[in-house]
């Protein structure tokens, strides 16, 4: 059965050289969260990204006008790089994580004489030893 899953990235915090190729600030890793949501049942994932190495005379974005949507593209291709699937792996683990949650196939259950703990009855008293 196919869940509705919304799926967020997060990209913080991102690892920069403070100079490289002539430029300042040159990320080089991405450190990552993949939330998946259904409303009602949630699912996490988090990792490290390296990216693709900046390169003199390529175009260069300033640290501080970095945009969520460029940072993403660059995980999601770093990702999917060696393995196209990579990223769908992710979502489906995800959305097998809530279908576990959904239909646990263990259960982890307190003993049944714990259900409902009754306090002990309290000791008699002990008696004194001939004093």
């Amino acid at each position: 059965m196919a869940l509705d899953v919304t799926y967020t990235w997060n990209f913080n915090p991102l690892e920069s050289y403070p100079t490289a190729s002539g430029e300042s600030d040159v990320v080089f890793m991405a450190h990552w969260q993949l939330y998946a949501n259904t409303g009602s049942y949630s699912a996490s994932a988090i990792g490290t990204q390296t990216v693709a190495p900046y390169e003199e005379g390529q175009p260069f974005t300033p640290f501080n006008e970095l945009t969520y949507d460029q940072v993403k593209g660059w995980v999601l291709d770093a990702m999917n790089a060696n393995d196209p699937n990579t990223v769908n792996n992710l979502y489906a683990s995800l959305e097998n994580q809530i279908q576990n949650q959904i239909n646990p196939p263990v259960l982890v259950q307190q003993a049944p004489w714990l259900a409902n703990p009754t306090p002990p009855a309290p000791e008699p008293p002990v008696s004194g030893s001939g004093e």
